[in-house]
């Protein structure tokens, strides 16, 4: 039970990256990275003519005209912003190892959900009903991401280790590059 109770926890956090960032290319062809947590704080203040973010207790406005475009490097923040953003400026479609990258994690992630979800029914129903109360949590949880994962991007075997490997040493990269900016 506590083993598919910590499971549900588990997939239901996400650790932001600085691939989660919204990257704002300005005409003047310097890049402004937002994090999705600045974006959530300012975006209230963000009018037709100009985008509002919150670093640091200072909101910073970006004018609609000084934007060339915006791109992404993950799918949720893309999913979670694009539709605001579209307004504002061109939105630059995901590169395709990114959406792979991200429909086999959710994939991989139902799948987890699905293994869980059946051992607690399984237990439940056999050895302890008290585990039917746990396990809508994790049923729910792998209905939900099966719904958005896009089969033709999931990726297996050497192909999806070869991509994970490629996206842990982007973000790294991406990393260094907002380490050296605040210097």
């Amino acid at each position: 039970m506590i083993a598919v109770i910590t499971q549900a926890i588990i997939s239901a956090i996400s650790i932001p990256t600085e691939a989660n960032n919204i990257n704002v290319h300005l005409v003047n062809g310097e890049v402004v990275s937002i994090t999705p947590k600045e974006w959530r704080k300012g975006y209230k203040h963000s009018d037709e003519f100009s985008i509002v973010y919150k670093r640091d207790k200072a909101f910073y406005q970006i004018h609609r005209k000084e934007i060339s475009h915006v791109s992404y490097e993950s799918l949720d923040t893309y999913d979670k912003t694009a539709d605001f953003l579209k307004e504002y400026a061109e939105i630059h479609d995901l590169d395709e190892k990114v959406l792979n990258y991200y429909h086999t994690k959710r994939h991989k992630s139902s799948r987890t959900s699905q293994t869980f979800a059946v051992g607690a029914w399984t237990i439940g129903l056999v050895v302890n009903p008290w585990f039917l109360l746990v396990a809508p949590l994790p049923t729910s949880q792998a209905i939900g991401h099966m719904k958005t994962v896009d089969y033709q991007y999931v990726l297996r075997g050497k192909e999806w280790r070869k991509c994970k490997k490629e996206h842990k040493s982007k973000i790294k990269a991406l990393k260094q590059k907002a380490l050296s900016q605040k210097s």
